[in-house]
């Protein structure tokens, strides 16, 4: 359907009615005339892509972002503060940043929480710590670590307090919703809590879709028996048949991280020598993550002990973008009228100010969000729904966001009450009043301010020209050029 905009006409009339005015003085009254005329064009008809197809209920004013990773907590004087993903079972360790708060991430591990979401959700501060501990169930944990109450940090439960007498299948569950409410994880990562991190450390427990910045690192499945035993390949005890009499590197494991997050491939990555000396720091990695391109990068880490003796163990860290792409409005727009735009182009990129996206942390060009003002076409007037919706460069979909905003793309319309009105007595060309009352105004609005602008002289013989505008409470404006002849 087209609608027509009073728009670039009106500047031009303007214009033209100034310089009626201008010249009445050299008019040679022969020619004796009533004249109005209003302007408008055509906007053309809305083409661009709908949204409203999508299925997707539109958040109005969405301003949260899916890439919640716990609240935003300040540094209460302690290294570290510790947040657990119930959602997806992954720890991403914190320290603080410049700011003050706990912001900058320093390690992720993976875990299992709750099997019924019996883990409790908030922010806690660590406690007391046993190096060996009896669990619900007749099983013992190592390196446990108190959250609240009777949750706690802890490894996988062992059937007796023998390094060598893992359950292995609850082992193999890690990164599942599995315990009885406590969080469990691989040795060397609760024995990292339990040696880094004091007590009142705190500890934010919540559900998210966002994996962390740091991904989820995935645990090793083993078998049972053989010449391992029953170990957890991670203990960095060096009785561990796992381990021999060589360098290791712990915590290698292959992770899928989301694209433009912050991550670190050496997070949660730890080096022992051939006696069990951690020696961390003097690990070398090869290999580069693109966290810009989707893809598998292969990352090598080694470690040489002072015997000459080498250590090394590989990764494949899988970039992907699974995520949304989010949209923040913040649009100042609450009403158009015709006269703030002239065309479709205009009207977009009134409609796209102050509204980005982002994916991860990186902004998408503009051209990325969809905006669906096709209601304001097909009304015209009134209160008009804007929908906004962003797509990345893989596919993925925002939800809608929905904005509100008052529409009057009609001018005001300006008419003489009597067509055939050509004469006035000269006692009323000065009265605004009285020329105010020949003409009528209409708007959808109602609400129109109606101004008069005429000759401060007259010459006997002369036509009278007069100028009319109304504007209503949107901007749009109308005028009416009239020609009287004055009579004595």
């Amino acid at each position: 359907m087209k609608y027509k905009f009073f728009l670039s006409y009106v500047p031009l009339m303007l214009v033209v009615s100034v310089l009626l005015m201008i010249l009445a003085d050299n008019y040679d009254g022969k020619a004796v005339m009533v004249s109005y005329q209003a302007g408008t064009q055509d906007l053309g008809e809305y083409s661009g892509e709908l949204i409203r197809d999508s299925g997707t209920a539109g958040r109005e004013n969405q301003l949260e972002s899916s890439f919640y990773n716990g609240r935003d907590i300040y540094d209460n004087g302690l290294p570290y503060c510790i947040k657990v993903n119930k959602t997806h079972n992954v720890v991403t360790i914190y320290t603080v940043g410049d700011n003050g708060y706990y912001n900058v991430p320093v390690k992720a591990m993976i875990c299992s929480v709750g099997e019924t979401g019996n883990t409790p959700e908030g922010l806690f501060e660590l406690g007391g710590r046993e190096e060996w501990l009896a669990l619900e169930g007749d099983v013992y944990g190592q390196y446990a670590t108190v959250i609240t109450g009777s949750f706690l940090f802890h490894s996988v439960p062992y059937f007796t307090q023998d390094k060598g007498d893992l359950e292995i299948e609850e082992y193999n569950k890690l990164g599942s919703s599995v315990s009885a409410g406590c969080v469990r994880l691989s040795v060397i990562d609760a024995k990292w809590i339990y040696d880094n991190c004091g007590e009142m450390t705190f500890v934010e427990i919540f559900e998210s879709d966002y994996i962390g910045p740091l991904g989820k690192p995935v645990a090793a499945v083993i078998s049972s028996g053989g010449s391992v035993g029953n170990w957890d390949p991670t203990d960095p005890d060096r009785e561990n048949p796992y381990m021999a009499n060589i360098p290791m590197i712990l915590g290698a494991y292959d992770r899928e991280v989301e694209r433009y997050s912050d991550f670190d491939a050496t997070s949660g990555v730890v080096a022992l020598d051939s006696t069990g000396k951690e020696v961390t720091r003097y690990m070398t990695v090869d290999g580069e993550v693109d966290m810009t391109t989707c893809g598998i990068y292969k990352i090598t880490y080694s470690i040489t002990d002072e015997t000459g003796i080498t250590g090394a163990a590989t990764a494949n860290i899988i970039v992907k973008d699974e995520y949304p792409p989010v949209i923040y409005a913040n649009q100042k727009i609450d009403r158009i009228g015709a006269y703030d735009v002239t065309n479709t182009e205009q009207l977009k990129d009134l409609l796209l100010q102050n509204v980005v996206a982002y994916d991860g942390d990186q902004e998408l060009l503009q051209d990325s969000i969809i905006v669906d003002y096709s209601e304001i076409l097909e009304k015209g007037y009134g209160k008009c729904h804007v929908k906004y919706r962003a797509e990345d460069s893989e596919g993925n979909r925002s939800d809608v966001v929905v904005l509100t905003v008052d529409v009057d793309m009609e001018p005001p319309k300006l008419t003489l009450h009597n067509k055939q009105q050509g004469e006035i007595r000269i006692s009323n060309m000065q009265r605004d009043d009285y020329l105010m009352g020949l003409v009528k105004v209409e708007d959808n609005s109602g609400k129109v301010d109606l101004t008069v602008s005429r000759p401060l002289t007259y010459t006997p013989g002369e036509p009278y020209i007069v100028m009319y505008c109304a504007k209503d409470e949107f901007g749009n404006v109308s005028t009416l050029s009239v020609t009287y002849h004055i009579k004595d």
